[in-house]
């Protein structure tokens, strides 16, 4: 199982549609190759975390790479995982908003990423804070279905 790490800039504007076909585009086309990962979108750049089989993970960020997009792709982290951590997600996505305290100071290590004040040794605490964010959700859609159960 690889998983990889970047950020980009975004090449131009985007509009809200464009965010959205692009998340759309990504969870059709990631389910058949097996991919999973996270897409954030913060202050004018992309920072995603895909996971997956070696091959298809590599053949996928090779293409965002290509994809006019996406200005100075920088990999902040490649490594083997010995199991999938997001699970389930084929391309979960976050778009926080740059005025709401509570996701600002958790984002903050994204936005740095992306603003390019971190190094690719940060990677792994990049990582760390995507796989955190992953399980808080997955744990409040569990309790939510617990509670509609009951």
């Amino acid at each position: 199982m690889r998983q990889i790490l970047y950020v980009s800039n975004i090449a131009g504007d985007l509009t809200p549609g464009d965010l959205d076909d692009i998340l759309w585009s990504s969870r059709a086309n990631n389910a058949p190759a097996d991919i999973t990962g996270l897409l954030l979108h913060i202050d004018g750049g992309f920072l995603q975390i895909l996971e997956g089989e070696e091959r298809m993970v590599r053949a996928l960020y090779a293409r965002i790479c290509a994809d006019r997009r996406h200005h100075a792709p920088q990999l902040m982290l490649d490594r083997a995982v010995p199991a999938r951590t997001f699970t389930g997600w084929s391309m979960g996505f976050e778009r926080p908003a740059a005025d709401d305290a509570e996701t600002a100071g958790m984002f903050g290590v994204a936005r740095e990423a992306i603003s390019g004040r971190l190094t690719p040794r940060a990677g792994p605490v990049v990582a760390l804070m995507l796989e955190t964010f992953y399980r808080v959700q997955r744990d409040d859609v569990l309790r939510l279905a617990e509670v509609r159960a009951s």
